[in-house]
């Protein structure tokens, strides 16, 4: 054989390895496509999780032969196979689900909850939260969800100093209702019995009230505490069926064994005094009792309400949000979290405020996965690798009648 031919045999050899090599890197690329196809679709029920797209980038070779002119359709280029860029996070909403639970929440546009992980400022959109044995607020992994103190400083959520709520003196009792003007032969007095009080230690400490109409809108009123005493006496007058307005506050002083004295002030503004039946009564009184912490909600700007027995309610803290500049920023860590890339920006704030969504309770952002997507993208991997299967044994098949020539 001459050197020639042996030499043109050597080249085609050459070629062929080539194709070896580019159908391996097909195998390579598309089981990693495979990978995270399957990474996908295991997460389809995994709260605020984000799916990922493979992304396929071709390598080029411009060959070392001539040189096509400027103006040829032709290309040096044979190409050398394919490679990965890495995967491509989606980041769009996921399914909006219904749990339940008053502490579960689902953002309704842009944000991301900010939680604290080893030490570490993460992000993640799920929302699946409950209080720990500590009384701190975390999601399902195990992260502290961060609340956001007047200082823009990002906190620990925690209910330590909530679990009671104080007793209150009553300052003002605030009635209803109409006192009838009509005399009758004998007179008959209105009164209202057993109106709630409570003293400066939030114990009940009831009184009574009775009026002596005196005629032309004139009464007498008479507060007594729960052992008949008489604890003051004052008048009360109405101009037109109206409260006079120069009528001025009436305030009931109010002792009791253990606990300092109140001054305890009666409104009676808006309360009309007609020949209708009396229909005086308490509408609101300020002050309460001690009372222990019964359950705990999140309002839809992020505001944990801290509710009691004696049926007050008190705000403990406003959940954090971050928003970024781009999807760019972050980087995907596992448990449905993300964290930001050095040299990113982010921006607090909260539900509801700026470019930050609401906040929906009782819900959760579930997976963004898309079945239909992900089956597609199944079918095309499963192609693609046996595609580049294919080339490899046409190319082996190739060299082996290029070694068989040589024999002959």
């Amino acid at each position: 054989m001459s050197a020639c031919r042996r030499l043109s045999i050597f080249a085609r050899k050459l070629h062929m390895f080539d194709s070896i090599s580019i159908g391996t890197s097909g195998l390579l690329t598309h089981a990693k496509g495979l990978r995270v196809v399957g990474n996908n679709l295991a997460n389809v029920n995994t709260p605020g999780f984000k799916s990922a797209q493979l992304q396929f980038a071709e390598l080029f070779d411009q060959g070392s032969g001539p040189k096509a002119p400027q103006d040829s359709p032709h290309s040096n280029g044979l190409g050398t196979g394919v490679a990965s860029l890495g995967s491509k996070i989606n980041f769009r909403a996921g399914l909006d689900q219904s749990t339940g639970n008053p502490l579960d929440l689902n953002i309704n546009g842009n944000g991301f909850y900010a939680v604290r992980r080893d030490g570490e400022i993460l992000y993640t959109r799920s929302g699946d939260f409950r209080f720990d044995e500590k009384g701190i607020l975390v999601n399902s992994a195990g992260d502290q969800v961060m609340g956001l103190d007047s200082g823009s400083k990002l906190t620990e959520i925690s209910l330590d100093k909530f679990n009671n709520s104080a007793a209150k003196a009553t300052g003002t009792v605030k009635f209803r209702g109409n006192l009838t003007m009509t005399t009758t032969t004998p007179p008959i007095d209105a009164k209202v019995n057993a109106i709630p009080v409570f003293d400066a230690n939030g114990v009940s400490q009831p009184i009574s009230l009775s009026f002596k109409n005196n005629g032309g809108g004139n009464f007498t009123m008479t507060a007594t505490n729960a052992a008949n005493a008489t604890l003051s006496t004052q008048q009360l007058k109405f101009v037109g069926g109206l409260l006079d307005p120069a009528q001025g506050p009436l305030t009931v002083n109010l002792a009791a064994a253990g606990a300092p004295a109140v001054n305890v002030k009666l409104d009676f503004a808006g309360i009309t005094s007609t020949s209708e039946t009396t229909t005086l009564a308490p509408n609101a009184n300020d002050g309460y009792v001690a009372g222990a912490r019964t359950d705990t909600t999140i309002d839809a700007d992020g505001s944990v309400q801290v509710h009691y027995s004696n049926g007050q309610t008190v705000k403990a803290a406003r959940l954090a949000l971050a928003n970024f500049e781009a999807d760019s920023a972050l980087e995907q860590i596992g448990g449905s979290a993300f964290a930001k890339k050095e040299g990113s920006s982010v921006q607090y704030g909260f539900a509801g405020t700026d470019a930050f969504g609401k906040l929906l309770s009782g819900h959760r952002e579930g997976s963004n996965v898309d079945l239909a997507e992900e089956f597609g993208n199944l079918i095309l991997m499963q192609r693609g690798y046996q595609a580049s299967s294919h080339v490899i044994s046409t190319a082996n098949d190739m060299i082996q009648q290029l070694f068989d020539m040589k024999g002959r």
